[in-house]
């Protein structure tokens, strides 16, 4: 299936996806998503997304904010850290490749902190090792629609994580 989104910001930047059907399986399994998303899973609930991308972090910031979820970001693992620290964060979406302090140790980290937050890790990789697997709940290819973002969060606050 061929399929394509964009999100713009006037006078900065935009961002492109376009996605083509893989010339091979990844082996890759889908996660079941509730049909649909409730409006208790995501009210209120405040996510921290952590990425030294900034134009990734703002379009994310973007998505969720639509969807009804509160947004706070973070460009490094130590300044989410602070602000995790800071804040009754509900959800943390979190960068995989960063400078200076990886997604695995700012999962680890958080964990430390409070082992019940479910955290998300994105990458553009498709085959992360799973030692740094085990360390999150969930992971999301960075080349998929912003949509599944959305229903891991919606599964993950249904299931009372």
């Amino acid at each position: 299936m061929h399929h394509s989104w964009a999100l713009t910001f006037p006078g900065t930047s935009a961002i492109w996806h376009v996605r083509f059907r893989p010339l091979f399986s990844t082996g890759l399994r889908a996660m079941p998503f509730p049909a649909k998303v409730s409006p208790q899973s995501r009210r209120k609930k405040l996510i921290l997304c952590i990425d030294d991308h900034q134009p990734g972090v703002r379009a994310r910031k973007l998505i969720l904010e639509a969807a009804g979820y509160r947004v706070l970001t973070a460009n490094s693992g130590t300044i989410g850290l602070r602000l995790l620290r800071r804040h009754r964060v509900h959800f943390v979406v979190l960068d995989y490749r960063m400078p200076q302090m990886d997604g695995e140790a700012v999962a680890r980290e958080i964990r430390r902190i409070d082992p019940h937050i479910p955290v998300i890790m994105l990458s553009g990789q498709i085959n992360l090792p799973s030692d740094v697997l085990s360390a999150v709940d969930v992971f999301v290819s960075k080349g998929q629609p912003p949509a599944v973002l959305l229903q891991h969060l919606a599964a993950l606050a249904e299931s009372g994580l």
